[in-house]
């Protein structure tokens, strides 16, 4: 059996991992804080291997990361996965990162042989738990039936969309509808406040019209009704999605007027300490700002 390497062991990775050791994968998670590491364990992963060391001795390994910065380090340090991997190694990046740089790692891995494909996830860290994820895949399809039996663990509708980048492509457009959702959930529920409507009478009627969306349902009912923002998703990673959509847009001459509007009101709930709370929380800052007029 394919000896499995899982590096970044959040929200996402470590649910996803724990998933992989559960259909009996041998796997070897990494992160940077002990405590991630510790929980893997206990779920029967392994740990104890650098970077360096991983690339060097396993067959696959998945990267999940919150930021681009840190998938430069991991996959282009000098103890890091190109440096150090071996002919044959097949690396999987489920991170939300922008096509350009799939590409960059992509050609680094080719020129030593190694095989890379760009597989961002959507479905939540609850679609991460149940393994029920939607994996977006970029580059060849014959790695793609390679990888498939450990995408099929993770997830539940896995796409093989065309070359490399081209999952990162359809993930940013993801985000950027989540980030419509986003603020169009905070807007209707405070109108809906305001006017005296019941809020659980108007989510569920809501959620049998039109308006309905899986993320009125996940804002709604995890978050805003609890009046609890803990973040499964911070506002932060939806501003750094929200930047890439932006940068791949204006690459192909496209104007966002409204996401642009909706990168700004993230930028907002940053400067109004929100940054480490879930992007449900744009509903937070609405009220907030209502709440000073």
């Amino acid at each position: 059996m394919m000896k499995i390497g899982f590096i970044g062991l959040g929200n996402m990775g470590l649910p996803m991992a724990k998933n992989l050791v559960k259909a009996n994968y041998e796997v070897v998670g990494k992160n940077r804080s002990k405590g991630k590491e510790d929980l893997f364990i206990a779920a029967g992963g392994k740990t104890g291997m650098s970077v360096a060391e991983m690339a060097k001795e396993l067959d696959v390994i998945l990267t999940c990361l919150p930021l681009p910065a840190d998938v430069e380090t991991v996959y282009f340090g000098a103890e890091g996965l190109i440096e150090n991997g071996h002919e044959g190694l097949i690396l999987v990046d489920h991170s939300t990162v922008a096509p350009g740089l799939n590409h960059k790692i992509a050609d680094a891995a080719q020129a030593k042989g190694i095989e890379f494909l760009d597989a961002p996830i959507s479905g939540g860290n609850f679609g991460a738990e149940d393994g029920t994820l939607t994996i977006m895949v970029g580059g060849k399809k014959e790695i793609y039936e390679k990888a498939l039996p450990l995408f099929n663990v993770m997830g539940k509708n896995i796409y093989h969309i065309g070359e490399t980048g081209s999952g990162s492509v359809v993930k940013l457009i993801n985000n950027l509808m989540v980030a419509f959702h986003t603020q169009a959930v905070s807007e209707a529920v405070t109108l809906g406040k305001k006017m005296g409507v019941d809020s659980d009478l108007l989510f569920n009627i809501l959620n049998n019209s039109y308006a309905q969306s899986r993320i009125y349902d996940r804002h709604y009912n995890s978050f805003i009704a609890k009046d609890q923002f803990e973040a499964g998703f911070a506002i932060k990673l939806l501003h750094k999605d929200m930047k890439l959509v932006e940068e791949m847009a204006s690459g192909a001459d496209v104007d966002l007027p409204i996401g642009t509007k909706l990168t700004d009101l993230l930028a907002d709930a940053i400067e109004n300490g929100l940054a480490e709370q879930d992007m449900s929380a744009l509903y937070v800052l609405l009220n907030n700002t209502l709440a000073k007029k």
